[in-house]
């Protein structure tokens, strides 16, 4: 039996200070491979926002990676292994409210991302600073949906989201909601990959409040020193930031590479 590791991307493994991944994480996750352990990417990022990372991240064999928050499960070769969407009466829930209260909402699936409606300049703008792409412009017509992001001008309109759609799970990013099927986390997407994948042990790293229930699913649960600090109070350990090569230096200094 092998061991785990998942990894979540954005301040975990990659910096939108420099958009970069540092040479020692790479090295770190290659040695990882080498000694026969498992490696997993855990993220909210669906599969069309990982095309501008950089090649050396993008190029990573993975033996599995874990998107859309928990909703898509994909092998090394890009395959589904697992796929959860949201159902049709809670994406007609959505679509009411964002018509009624003209919010702008990317919804993604198998096939990319897309702008339910036209986006504003300051969502496409906000959209490209973090992933350095933009989804293309696809009214929503009871297409497949395995993850959805409304963009929010009032933080407090997250109550009224989670009032008004039935049988999903959110995620509150402040200026943004991501919504996915009720049973969708990145840990039951890691759990997943413990059954499949025959993993004796998990170690889990992340940054968000995104992670916290990954982090305490793990056996290790380590959050970056740029970490959210509700995630740090989970932790089992507070490891140094993403700026710092964290991941690299944890690895290194537990004698794990």
């Amino acid at each position: 039996m092998a061991v785990g590791y998942f990894f979540d991307l954005d301040g975990t493994l990659y910096t939108h200070r420099t958009h970069d991944v540092s040479s020692n994480t790479i090295k770190a996750l290659n040695i990882l491979k080498e000694k026969g352990n498992r490696v997993f990417l855990a993220t909210s990022r669906t599969m069309a926002e990982l095309d501008h990372l950089p090649s050396s991240l993008r190029q990573f064999p993975f033996d599995g990676r874990i998107l859309e928050g928990g909703a898509r499960i994909l092998d090394k070769e890009g395959n589904d292994l697992f796929k959860v969407k949201i159902p049709s009466s809670s994406m007609k829930q959505i679509q009411d409210l964002c018509q009624r209260h003209g919010w702008i909402w990317r919804y993604s699936n198998s096939f990319g991302n897309f702008w339910a409606v036209w986006p504003t300049v300051s969502a496409h703008h906000a959209y490209f600073k973090l992933y350095l792409c933009a989804p293309t412009y696809a009214p929503y017509t009871n297409q497949e949906v395995l993850n959805v992001l409304i963009f929010l001008n009032d933080p407090s309109n997250v109550e009224m989201i989670k009032r008004g759609v039935k049988d999903c799970s959110f995620v509150d990013f402040r200026h943004a909601v991501e919504i996915r099927e009720k049973s969708v986390d990145k840990i039951n997407g890691v759990n997943w990959c413990k059954k499949a994948f025959d993993l004796s042990e998990i170690y889990c790293f992340g940054d968000g409040e995104n992670d916290i229930d990954m982090l305490k699913g793990a056996d290790h649960g380590l959050c970056m020193g740029n970490g959210h600090p509700r995630l740090k109070a989970v932790a089992d350990e507070v490891i140094k930031s993403v700026d710092q090569d964290g991941v690299y230096q944890y690895l290194k200094m537990n004698q794990l590479i």
